[in-house]
């Protein structure tokens, strides 16, 4: 729950990801073939087919899937890529309006049945992550009020 309009929360999500999203710690984007430490912005590109990518150093771009579904700003949904190769999950994303300055953000992210034994295996050494990134969103408006 986010004490903000679905506006802002929409837009805060997408345009600065890179102020709430985790990257400093494990590597960044999902710790798994992601970008490490120190390196640049979090992005999405706001439209069907759009990148999510990492800036790194040296202006290299990391991409970790692409936009499948943009409907602002009530919702958004993107493929991941979990490590580097063609296994990638799905994260839709829903912004609700339960009145002018209170939005529920809904997060499923799956797709996780159909990886590699492997790669779940990896999987599950971060479970938590949406969880502690997704709390870091919340914050955000705690510390910016309207």
């Amino acid at each position: 729950m986010i004490e903000a309009s679905q506006e802002r929360t929409f837009h805060t999500f997408v345009r600065r990801l890179s102020a709430w999203w985790p990257i400093e710690g494990r590597a960044a984007m999902g710790g798994m073939g992601g970008m490490t430490r120190g390196t640049g912005d979090v992005r999405v590109e706001e439209w069907v087919g759009g990148r999510v990518y990492q800036g790194g150093r040296g202006g290299a771009e990391r991409e970790r899937g692409r936009v499948t579904s943009w409907n602002p700003p009530s919702s958004f949904a993107f493929t991941w890529e979990v490590a580097p190769g063609t296994e990638v999950t799905e994260v839709h994303l829903r912004f609700q309006r339960l009145g002018p300055a209170l939005t529920r953000v809904v997060m499923v992210h799956h797709g996780w049945e159909y990886l590699s034994t492997a790669l779940l295996d990896r999987y599950t050494g971060h479970t938590g992550g949406w969880l502690a990134a997704l709390r870091r969103f919340a914050a955000m408006f705690e510390i910016e009020p309207r």
